[in-house]
């Protein structure tokens, strides 16, 4: 039987489709005027953005379409049938 070392992250090395990805969560003003802003300077929104050839890699080449599953503290993208 093989040895465990109890440390998390070593499977996700091992495995050729499994990897990590750090990112982070950035903020940019909304660029128009919202019902209940009346100076219009707008509110910061989160946002993020995801580039590089590890999304092709992963299946999310140029124009897929991608569903988002939001969960408390979790995002899960999917390829999208449509």
């Amino acid at each position: 039987m093989a040895k465990r070392d109890g440390k998390p992250g070593n499977r996700l090395r091992k495995c050729k489709i499994c990897e990590q990805r750090y990112i982070k969560v950035n903020q940019i003003p909304y660029l128009y005027q919202l019902k209940d802003d009346p100076v219009g300077v707008g509110r910061p929104v989160p946002w993020i953005q995801m580039k590089g050839h590890w999304l092709d890699q992963a299946g999310f080449a140029i124009d897929t379409p991608v569903t988002v599953r939001v969960m408390d503290g979790c995002l899960v993208l999917t390829k999208s049938d449509d």
